[in-house]
């Protein structure tokens, strides 16, 4: 009886060591194991860090989706994307906002971890952001910048990096003692933009207005001008502008010109104080031969007490080389602003052996 059990125990054993040898024949035909995948990125443009972004690593022959995270490893940006099927020629699509797809081909060994190179082409553009006080030259300022209404970052700092889409974009700061206003600027795509915010201290003292110009990048340098109606030539103690930075009535000083910059994408900047009475305009003068004042993209913003603000843009028709922006009149410290907004040719002459000015002529 013991027997007989135990050649039993013993037949199913052969039995089952059977089956098992079968299964382990079977499962190379319908399991292969898999092979583990990290996809390197680079910004072919930018060099930017990806590290935090997701990748979405898409199989063309399964449709299967994975998605992971990019890490620092080393010198490389890494995205650890992990179990893939094995096999020779697979081939992937790479998806990461902000860049065009990509696609990656590649031979993928059983139970071999593959690293394979990604190159991005971005489709947005960066924009380098200083933020400046406008009466100094490129003096910094801590500030907020605001897009839409809605900080980029949560820190007040001079300097900002953004990644943003191509087109106009808006952009605001808010320093503490300064006037906010709206910037806008222009992002190009898979390009670098590097642009000055000039924010105007609010006026205390004796200042009664400023004018505040900005410009994009042909022509190379505009020239901000002010000036008393009714006088003319050089010098002439009642014109403001890069020869001649005050401005005089006798001994007492009514305007200034605080910033001049020569290079595209400058500011100049003229503040005008009480001592100033009568009738007075404000100009803009190509100086520079290249490009057009239309095509300047030039602005200019006028404030007055309590951050009070008129804002004023060069008619994209304009190819004269003078923007006769505005008049003032000023009676007490009181400052009345009489739009202009006229393309006028100019009448050329030296000043200190530089090259032709324009000036509009006595009124």
């Amino acid at each position: 009886m013991t027997a007989t059990r135990n050649d039993g125990k013993a037949r199913l054993l052969l039995a089952l060591m059977v089956l098992l040898g079968l299964g382990l024949l079977v499962v190379p035909f319908f399991l292969t194991p898999p092979a583990f995948l990290d996809i390197a990125l680079r910004d072919t443009v930018f060099s930017s860090d990806l590290s935090g972004q997701s990748v979405q690593v898409t199989d063309d022959a399964s449709g299967h989706t994975l998605t992971a995270t990019v890490q620092k490893v080393g010198g490389d940006l890494l995205a650890r994307v992990g179990r893939i099927d094995s096999g020779e020629t697979r081939s992937f699509a790479v998806a990461v906002e902000g860049y065009q797809p990509a696609s990656v081909t590649l031979n993928a060994p059983p139970l071999q971890r593959i690293r394979a190179a990604v190159n991005l082409v971005p489709t947005f553009g960066k924009l380098e952001v200083s933020v400046v006080n406008a009466t100094r030259t490129d003096e910094p300022v801590s500030a907020l910048l605001k897009k839409g209404g809605a900080a980029v970052s949560p820190q007040r700092q001079s300097t900002f990096a953004l990644n943003l889409p191509p087109g106009k974009q808006s952009l605001s700061a808010e320093a503490a003692g300064f006037c906010s206003e709206e910037h806008e600027v222009q992002v190009e795509e898979r390009k670098l933009t590097r642009v000055k915010l000039p924010l105007s201290p609010d006026l205390t003292g004796s200042e009664v207005a400023r004018f505040v110009l900005g410009w994009g990048a042909n022509p190379r340098d505009l020239d901000a001008h002010f000036r008393k109606l009714g006088t003319s030539g050089f010098p002439n103690p009642a014109h403001v502008f890069y020869p001649h930075k005050e401005g005089t009535i006798g001994s007492a000083i009514f305007a200034r010109l605080d910033a001049d910059h020569q290079y595209p994408g400058g500011y100049e900047t003229i503040t005008v104080y009480d001592k100033a009475a009568g009738e007075y305009e404000y100009y803009v003068v190509r100086y520079t031969r290249n490009g057009t004042l239309g095509a300047s993209g030039a602005h200019v913003t006028v404030f007055t007490r309590g951050c009070q603000q008129r804002q004023f843009s060069v008619p994209v028709d304009c190819s004269e080389d003078v923007w006769n922006v505005a008049h003032l009149r000023i009676d007490a410290g009181r400052v009345t602003l009489t739009d202009q907004q006229r393309c006028e040719k100019g009448v050329p002459f030296h000043v200190g052996g530089k090259a032709p000015m324009a000036d509009p002529g006595a009124n």
